[in-house]
């Protein structure tokens, strides 16, 4: 009988032990997905600030270009207005070009 009751006793044990233990693996799989969800959302956070950074840079970029192109307007308009004469020649001398580098090709 003494058998029995220590069998019984050693089922009792292994059977708590094993509650214990899905215990403790849900308590880490909710960790682990805990730790997945922060991870994510900092890799999420990293790359809305890496394309905010990226979107300013463009920006200054076209702002950039948008004043050195109207420098070059400027530029140009000043040198159109100290001479005149020489500006309408190169003009009619680029068209000149464009229209025999096109009656070529049709």
């Amino acid at each position: 009988m003494t058998q029995k009751k220590e069998a019984a006793d050693s089922e009792a044990s292994v059977r708590d032990e094993l509650v214990q233990l899905r215990a403790d693996i849900d308590g880490l799989v909710g960790t682990v997905g805990r730790l997945a969800n922060g991870a994510a959302g900092s890799l999420v956070d990293g790359a809305k600030r890496t394309i905010s950074h990226t979107g300013e840079q463009a920006s200054e970029a076209y702002d950039a270009a948008l004043a050195e192109g109207r420098r070059a307007m400027k530029t140009a308009g000043k040198t159109i207005k100290a001479n005149p004469y020489l500006s309408i020649a190169i003009a009619a001398g680029v068209g000149l070009l464009v229209g025999k580098l096109l009656s070529r090709h049709s």
